[in-house]
């Protein structure tokens, strides 16, 4: 099996044209509808119902040696607490998630914890805290680490060593930045999905494109996505070269790597690195469901919450008239599940771990906390963002459909106090949509109840299309008063 990447977008590009159908389509056809039977690539499989004569087993053997290229789309969801993984086969459409052990079941099989631990000169990768030793040193969220050299408020991770984005460890004499260790940790994610791929295929030649969140508002004013492009790059070059522990020599090198890197053109690099709060929606907005209407995002992360409108809204100018988003506001605060957390543990009297797993268990009697007014507060302080700007107006684009998505979004009292929110400008909820799995996910009924766990790498396993319109990019709209037509003063019967 070999994996190619020169020149992958022309290549895909140019067959993705090759099974495209002559006759003209309403729209084009999206990862979440299944394309038809087509006739197969690879070699033929020999019949078993008669042995083949020598001739016959030559001509089989000389087909075999025929490789079928595979084109997959791999979404890779880095998230604050686990990081997730879902590829798509565009050969069928049909998604598949990426199960990380072997001994665990559900869920819990697909989350990679998305921290490190420093133990005897080693970095290892994913290690759960019931896996730490005594005297090991754990960052328990390398992507928030990573994240506090822009936002400091954000940090939770209780670490000594990990102070705004660089990190500190014991009898070394230089500190380094955090996105050093974000790439190897990044490098072992993408080493162990390709050789995962490589064993579910290793008849094909495969062709990646990588597709990896970033939470970054629309606005994008840090340059987050040049950051995150940066860290992907490095670690796209490195993941074969970097094992699971890592040595801690490493870092020198890979810090000094992250900033001389240029980022290679879209067209030349076969990672795309996309808003995390598009991610959650894309499936959903290419599907048959999606409708030309105003939705509202809230995604409450284990460290942020971003809060986004959009118009969804039809391309007239091009053919089949696709749907595409046009962002009307966006805002991401420094709240998230473990700040929830740490004021239930609060309330409770209790400790943390005890605090989250009272929070995961649900049921009646969860108190309000501080966190939840302030996700209210900035639900509608976005909001007052459409209407200072004047990116609508007209009263039926103001009503909206509510995503409420991320795992703090599962927070029964959160949900109650959104839907209680009263907006502003006449704004109206009207209706609340849970996001739901694509019909050709394998194993989707068994994970339909915590898709929202999913939903970003499933998000960005669906799609090559990523175009959307900032907004900035979303002229004001401004109220004209109708005017009445001139009379025709040889109008036999005036108006």
């Amino acid at each position: 099996m070999r994996i190619r990447f020169v020149g992958f977008l022309p290549r895909l590009w140019f067959r993705l044209i090759q099974k495209a159908t002559p006759t003209p389509a309403a729209r084009p056809l999206t990862g979440m509808e299944q394309r038809p039977a087509e006739s197969p690539v690879s070699a033929p499989t020999p019949a078993l119902a008669e042995p083949a004569s020598p001739a016959r087993s030559d001509s089989v053997s000389a087909a075999a040696q025929i490789r079928r290229e595979r084109s997959l789309i791999v979404g890779v969801d880095f998230g604050t607490s686990t990081t997730k993984v879902v590829w798509q086969d565009l050969s069928d459409n049909h998604f598949e998630m990426l199960r990380w052990g072997t001994t665990e079941r559900g869920m819990t099989s697909s989350l990679l914890p998305s921290a490190i631990v420093i133990r005897g000169g080693l970095i290892h990768f994913g290690v759960p805290e019931w896996n730490v030793h005594e005297g090991d040193i754990r960052l328990s969220s390398i992507k928030l680490c990573v994240l506090c050299q822009s936002n400091p408020a954000i940090c939770r991770c209780g670490s000594p060593v990990a102070r705004r984005g660089m990190v500190r460890l014991p009898g070394l004499e230089r500190g380094y930045p955090a996105a050093a260790f974000a790439c190897l940790f990044l490098a072992t994610v993408f080493r162990e999905v390709e050789k995962r791929l490589e064993v579910r295929f290793p008849d094909d030649n495969l062709l990646l494109l990588w597709n990896m969140g970033c939470p970054m508002d629309y606005l994008d004013e840090v340059d987050r996505k040049g950051e995150w492009e940066r860290m992907a790059g490095v670690a796209m070059e490195l993941h074969r070269d970097v094992s699971n522990p890592a040595s801690i020599s490493l870092l020198a090198d890979v810090a000094a790597h992250l900033e001389s890197f240029i980022v290679p053109a879209p067209g030349e690099r076969n990672y795309s690195i996309e808003p995390e709060g598009l991610a959650a929606v894309k499936a959903f907005l290419e599907s048959p469901q999606a409708e030309s209407k105003s939705y509202a995002i809230v995604d409450v992360g284990a460290g942020t919450t971003e809060v986004s409108f959009f118009f969804n809204g039809r391309i007239m100018t091009e053919r089949g008239q696709p749907l595409r988003p046009s962002y009307l506001a966006d805002s991401t605060r420094p709240i998230g599940g473990g700040k929830i957390d740490l004021e239930l543990a609060q309330a409770w009297n209790c400790g943390l771990e005890q605090a989250r797993r009272r929070k995961e268990a649900g049921g009646p009697g969860l108190p309000v906390v501080p966190s939840i007014g302030e996700v209210c507060a900035q639900y509608e302080h976005t909001c007052c963002e459409i209407l200072r700007h004047h990116r609508l107006t007209a009263a039926n684009d103001k009503r909206f459909d509510l995503f409420v998505i991320g795992g703090g979004g599962r927070l029964l009292p959160l949900q109650e106090a959104l839907q209680r929110c009263s907006m502003p400008g006449g704004f109206a909820r009207e209706g609340w949509r849970q996001l739901q799995p694509p019909r050709s996910l394998k194993d989707r009924l068994a994970i339909q109840a915590d898709y929202d766990f999913l939903a970003n790498a499933c998000g960005l396993a669906s799609s090559l299309d990523w175009e959307y319109y900032p907004p900035r990019a979303v002229p004001p709209m401004t109220y004209q008063q109708p005017t009445r037509p001139a009379r025709d003063l040889e109008e036999y019967y005036p108006k």
